[in-house]
């Protein structure tokens, strides 16, 4: 992510998922961050670079956040409901992925379809760089978002594609595991 954000009172959570760990980063203002990667190292590194003055301990959000992932990977919740931090990002990106958290679990659209309900039906490769740089995934939920005639492309969190392909997988199922 290349945002930079002051963040004040930042805390900083790991937490293990059906698709590796996860990196969240809270303050006062909202989450901040989720990062997630299969090497718990690498995540923390991460934390560590993006936020060095971030206590490595719970708030109140990012145990309400943890609550909200346990309940999506569980199957028992479809959306989020969380404070987010969108300092630090263009007005442009912030359309797109308010308009992102409208598209309902287990459904996908293409970048063009993204790009005309954020208001800009010409810019699909403009909301492609939007997703490329989501400081949300899975909260967000840019795995939602495919390439023409339903192409899977990009995706940067986890192990990239193939994190993208699981995602959609289980929310395709019903959000079982």
């Amino acid at each position: 992510m290349n945002r930079k954000v002051e963040v004040d009172g930042a805390r900083c959570r790991l937490w293990f998922s059906p698709v590796g760990w996860l990196g969240l980063a809270a303050g006062r203002a909202g989450l901040v961050e989720v990062f997630f990667h299969r090497q718990k190292q690498q995540v923390l590194a991460h934390l560590r670079q993006a936020y060095p003055d971030a206590l490595l301990q719970d708030n109140a959000l990012l145990e309400l956040a943890i609550a909200q992932l346990a309940g999506y990977f569980g199957g028992r919740s479809r959306s989020f409901d969380l404070p987010l931090d969108f300092r630090g990002l263009s007005p442009f990106a912030v359309r797109v992925l308010q308009a992102l958290r409208e598209v309902p679990f287990g459904q996908t659209l293409s970048y063009a379809e993204l790009a005309s309900l954020a208001g800009s039906p010409r810019a699909a490769r403009a909301v492609g760089g939007v997703m490329a740089r989501n400081p949300f995934p899975i909260i967000v939920p840019c795995h939602r978002v495919l390439g023409s005639a339903g192409k899977m492309v990009g995706y940067s969190g986890g192990a990239g594609i193939a994190s993208k392909e699981q995602l959609l997988r289980f929310e395709q199922s019903g959000g079982e595991t």
